[in-house]
């Protein structure tokens, strides 16, 4: 089959980042996509780089489908296989057999291994998998710093539903912007003015928490709104 021949990219997939949850759930959807049910155990087999041999290797290349017309191969940490391995895999790449989908699983890719990802990455289809934000009052606030309105407004609303109150979020976020040590200086990225005017918008939800002017979920979302504006 031709390199870049869709039908050929999607045997090969990269996993990369470090959200496991979604990794697993994404092997599953292609087991229960591709593997006949109730097989799915016979023709599934995951292998962790470090302990895999080339004979292992080939074996596992070699093995057909059971019941099903395809087999899924997982290699997690797939930067640490050995040397050997990494070049019959990179020899091979264009012969790998059409009945079996390849998972390569690791967090990152190191600089050191970027001449044998971009050797292969090109006959596969690599899907990251970005950790997703803390649910905490402080991952709140680095949505807030990275101007991120509508992740920090999709954080707060999961604050609100784990039962975090507003007072807490709130003085959190008065530790963050007031009280630490990165309110003291002045940065190219955060200048003295825009912090006097985040002091300003935490006292006004301060004041409206206080007094019930506003209901305390709709003060917190203006504040977050506002802060997430600041020039």
């Amino acid at each position: 089959m031709r390199i870049g021949d869709s039908a050929y990219v999607k045997m090969l997939y990269f996993f990369i980042g470090e959200d496991e949850p979604a990794k697993q759930e994404k092997i599953n959807s292609l087991k229960n996509e591709s593997l006949k049910k109730g097989f799915e155990d016979f023709n599934c087999e995951s292998f962790y780089a470090k302990e895999l041999t080339l004979p292992l290797f080939k074996e596992a290349l070699s093995r057909l489908p059971l019941e099903s017309p395809k087999r899924i191969m997982v290699i997690k940490d797939v930067f640490k296989l050995k040397d050997e391995l990494k070049d019959y895999f990179a020899a091979q790449i264009e012969k790998l057999p059409e009945d079996l989908i390849i998972i390569l699983e690791a967090a990152i890719i190191p600089k050191a291994e970027s001449a044998f990802f971009n050797k292969i990455s090109r006959y596969g289809k690599v899907i990251p998998f970005k950790a997703k934000e803390k649910i905490d009052a402080f991952g709140l606030a680095r949505a807030i710093e990275r101007k991120d309105a509508s992740s920090a407004l999709n954080l707060l609303v999961d604050l609100f539903r784990n039962g975090e109150k507003p007072e807490m979020i709130l003085g959190a976020l008065r530790h963050r912007f007031v009280k630490s040590d990165s309110f003291s200086s002045a940065t190219d990225n955060l200048k003295l003015k825009e912090k006097k005017e985040k002091v300003g918008l935490l006292m006004e939800a301060d004041l409206n928490l206080k007094t019930g002017k506003v209901k305390p979920e709709f003060a917190l979302e203006v504040l977050v709104v506002k802060l997430c504006g600041l020039a």
